[in-house]
């Protein structure tokens, strides 16, 4: 999780889109913030914002995979979170 919990203020911004999105906290750290929330909403707005074109970095693609595996979040954002880890994976050559 981000070390500034200052993240959590940021959080509403996630429901807008992420082409908007203008807050002085780097979205980098809303996201990761966002994919650690132990509650699904959270983590599925922020899997909206990667598949809007937020970067997705080696922490991001390791947040979206162990949420794959996670049984506590809904099987839409489990999939989601697949296909974003798949595409960084291939988009890295591995």
């Amino acid at each position: 999780m981000p070390s500034d919990p200052e993240f959590i203020r940021f959080l509403p911004a996630l429901e807008s889109p992420y082409s908007v999105y203008s807050g002085s906290m780097p979205a980098r750290e809303i996201l990761l913030g966002a994919l650690n929330c132990p509650t699904g909403y959270w983590p599925a707005l922020a899997v909206g914002w990667l598949e809007q074109g937020a970067p997705v970095d080696s922490e991001i693609a390791a947040r979206l995979e162990a949420i794959g595996r996670g049984r506590q979040y809904e099987q839409r954002t489990r999939h989601r979170s697949v296909a974003l880890h798949k595409g960084w994976v291939k988009a890295q050559g591995q």
